[in-house]
């Protein structure tokens, strides 16, 4: 029995992923740069260099990871990675295929159908797969009453199955990550997590890990949950500073939900996206809304030399971490709207800021929260306080 397993986020050893594998295994990555649709295509091809450091990083980190089973990660470079995966069934006799389920929907370029072996799709991404609440509150307190004893693990009982070069490509030397201080720092801080959210210097940096397929949100969920069950909380409550943390993770969950029912990924525009995930009433008014007098352009974003000293100095400060947190997220995001040029030009600003410029966008989550600001409240987009802000990030 050979699996041929098709990894395309899950850069980690002990993912639902590699649990569900056993026998003869052959890793293989397809670059979606190659192959997905012109808009995932420039937002890899334009994104900083930090965010290319970080990914070149993770494949390096995954490879550290097989070499103590004794396998590889054999990277491709192709248009068309369906014609290319049915090569390799037919040139080296693979009798089932696995598929790592995207971050994000399948990509519309491709057809998994058109496989000549009926793929099996594991999803690594969500904490319990059983679970069917679609609150964050909900999901997060079903969760922390399941059997959290079991973790997945490092698999021992894979055999690497060489497939030799045949067209392999590689990647430069990215950024080593230090993925095990991350995540004793974010075990440190999970109790005051509740105080801390809103400051630059308070983050977990646990986002950076998750999009980049590092961690494992299953296990990460239960190492804080065990925290702070031994530090006496009471995890029947949904209140309280456990309750402030593990509703991260699960809110996390419903953004992956909607983008994969939804059928969207980076490759859809923002008109896409908005249409399908905002009130009808608040698209309306984005793709309406004018500002004649705006002379904001997307220079300004990047160099932070907007006329507002004040987002100037969370632009930076966000730039500096790689980072920003929810509260500058929302003020942010509010800001844009009522001074760039028009509604859907503030929008694009918003997601190439993350996209583009910090370490934690392209994910589902990014592209939901800054959907979801562009909803309507109270008969306006919500632009929150600036002094409030400003205050809670104390700079």
């Amino acid at each position: 029995m050979k699996t041929l397993v098709w990894i395309t986020h899950s850069f980690r050893s002990d993912s639902r992923l590699m649990n569900s594998l056993n026998g003869d295994c052959t890793f293989v990555y397809y670059s979606p740069y190659y192959f997905a649709g012109p808009r995932e295509k420039a937002i890899l091809n334009n994104c900083s260099h930090d965010n290319l450091d970080l990914f070149y990083g993770s494949i390096q980190y995954f490879q550290k990871q097989l070499d103590q089973i004794g396998c590889k990660l054999n990277v491709f470079k192709e248009k068309d990675p369906i014609s290319h995966i049915n090569m390799l069934i037919e040139a080296y006799g693979f009798d089932t295929i696995v598929i790592d389920q995207p971050l994000f929907a399948m990509w519309e370029t491709i057809s998994i159908n058109d496989l000549s072996i009926k793929p099996t799709i594991i999803d690594s991404d969500l904490i319990n797969i059983e679970c069917g609440y679609k609150t964050a509150k909900h999901r997060w307190m079903y969760h922390v009453k399941q059997d959290w004893s079991y973790y997945t693990h490092h698999n021992l009982n894979i055999n690497h199955f060489d497939i030799g070069e045949c067209g392999q490509s590689s990647y430069p030397i990215g950024k080593e990550i230090d993925v095990q201080r991350i995540l004793n720092r974010a075990y440190e801080i999970a109790s005051d997590y509740i105080n801390t959210r809103d400051k630059h210097n308070g983050q977990t940096e646990l986002s950076t890990l998750f999009q980049n397929g590092l961690i494992d949100p299953h296990n990460i969920f239960y190492a804080i949950m065990s925290i702070f069950e031994k530090q006496g909380a009471d995890l029947s409550k949904n209140e309280g500073a456990h309750a402030a943390m593990l509703r991260q993770f699960t809110f996390r969950e419903l953004c992956i939900m909607q983008s994969r029912q939804l059928g969207l990924t980076m490759e859809h525009g923002p008109q896409q996206w908005l249409s399908k995930t905002i009130t009808e009433k608040s698209y309306n008014n984005l793709i309406s809304k004018i500002n004649e007098e705006s002379t904001l352009t997307w220079d300004q974003i990047k160099t932070a030399t907007t006329n507002d000293e004040d987002i100037n100095q969370i632009l930076s400060e966000s730039y500096s971490k790689g980072v920003m947190p929810n509260r500058a997220r929302m003020y942010y995001a509010g800001w844009l709207f009522y001074n760039a040029p028009t509604g859907l030009e503030g929008f694009n600003m918003l997601l190439n800021t993350f996209d583009l410029l910090l370490n934690d966008g392209q994910c589902p989550t990014n592209y939901s929260q800054c959907c979801s600001c562009m909803n309507l409240q109270y008969g306006k987009v919500m632009l929150l306080n600036k002094n409030r802000v400003m205050n809670l990030l104390s700079y």
